[in-house]
Parts: structure tokens; C-alpha cells; sequence
């Protein structure tokens, strides 16, 4: 399968280090906004969705405070004392990842990323409710506006493009979301370590900036 030549991140929006490394791809963004493209990678979908079980909680805290500590980004009281306190709450990725699939394919450049920021600020620093559809509609006529939502792209579309995430994922060598690759004209793919540099954004893109050059010339 044939990609454009740039940076790809595969990420999931129910995943805590794929928001931690949201200053990673703004920065990224801020020269390279037509070469990062981000796919979804389905954490949460079908047979792996799951409730907040006990062990599933606490496994979710102890990655939120590594998360808060190397990124800084904020985890808020209402998504740690309300949310994950829901005895309803199902983890399913389907629904944000079909409203960033909306934003990427009925919305100009960058909107996708635009949307990723509001709904993974909206699931971790506000504690709504992402898995819900209208929840994740109103995120979109935030950032988006009217005429933009999730049921614009149909389950077995985002599913698709999950598949083709997962692809990407295994060819890169990623182990896990946030994986991040640079593809070049002639098909070359280098995982980036992007667990190196939570937190230093302006690291990320000195080390990421010469071989992307070089990649897309």
C-alpha cells in the first residue's frame, strides 16, 4: 500500500500517551502542516472494548501520573473523581475516532488535529464523555461548526481506516499508540522514538525535522 511521503502518527483518542504527545504533533504542525497525517489506531473497538473494572482503573491512574509527570499536560478532577468513577462508562474508541475521520475527510487541512486536541482535552482535562456520540458531535460543532458529524462516516468506513492504521503500524514497527513513522518518496519507513521525547516538543521536531526534509524532497 502506497502512502504520501511525510510524518504519520497512529494514534487512539481514549489513549493517554497519544494525549501526551499532542505538543509533539502541534509542533510538528506549526511547519509541516500538509505532511502529518495521523490514522486511527482502535485501542477500544469491538471485542476490546471494556468496562472500568478495578485492576483497569488502576492501571489508568498509574499511566495518568507518568503521563502528567514527563508530559505536564493536565488531568482533570472531573475525569479522575467523575468519569472513571461511572459504573456505565465503556471504553469504545469508535465513536471519536469516527468524528476525527469526519474532520479529516469533510473539513480543510488541519482539522483533524484540530478536533484531536478538543476531544482528548474534552475526555481528560473536562471529563465528558467521548464514548457518546453526541458528545463527540458536540466536540465537532465546536471546532468544526455545523454540518460536520460523526454519522457522516459510516462504522465499517472507520473501521477501514482502523485496519489500515494497524497496517501502517505493524510495517512501521510501532509496539503501541502514540507510533510514529517517516515515509519517504520511495516508500522508506524509520519509527521515530517518540518516547524519548514527551514533554520537549522542540526537541521532537529538531530531531524530526532534517529527515523529514529529506523524506519529502
Amino acid at each position: 500500500m502506497a502512502f504520501q511521503a511525510g510524518l504519520y502518527w497512529i494514534i487512539d483518542p481514549l489513549c493517554g500517551w497519544s494525549y501526551g504527545a499532542l505538543p509533539l504533533l502541534n509542533r510538528m504542525a506549526q511547519d509541516f502542516p500538509l505532511r502529518q497525517f495521523i490514522l486511527p489506531g482502535g485501542l477500544f473497538v469491538g471485542s476490546q472494548r471494556r468496562r472500568l473494572d478495578a485492576d483497569w482503573l488502576a492501571h489508568v491512574h498509574e499511566h495518568d501520573a507518568r503521563i502528567a509527570t514527563l508530559t505536564g499536560m493536565p488531568f482533570g478532577g472531573e475525569y479522575r473523581d467523575n468519569l472513571l468513577a461511572s459504573a456505565d462508562l465503556l471504553l469504545d474508541s469508535l465513536p471519536a475516532t469516527r468524528g476525527l475521520l469526519a474532520a479529516q475527510c469533510f473539513v480543510q487541512n488541519g482539522a483533524d488535529l484540530r478536533f484531536l486536541n478538543a476531544i482528548q482535552t474534552a475526555w481528560y482535562r473536562d471529563g465528558r464523555d467521548i464514548t457518546r456520540p453526541e458528545i463527540v458531535n458536540e466536540v465537532l460543532r465546536q471546532t468544526e461548526g455545523d454540518g460536520v458529524a460523526l454519522e457522516q462516516i459510516p462504522e465499517h468506513e472507520a473501521l477501514s481506516a482502523i485496519q489500515h492504521g494497524r497496517m501502517l503500524m505493524a510495517q512501521m514497527g510501532g509496539q503501541g499508540f502514540p507510533s510514529a513513522a517517516i515515509i519517504s518518496q520511495d516508500g522508506d519507513c524509520r519509527l521515530q522514538p517518540v518516547g524519548k521525547y514527551y514533554g520537549n516538543p522542540e526537541a521532537f521536531f529538531a530531531m524530526v525535522q532534517p529527515h523529514l526534509i529529506q523524506a519529502i524532497q
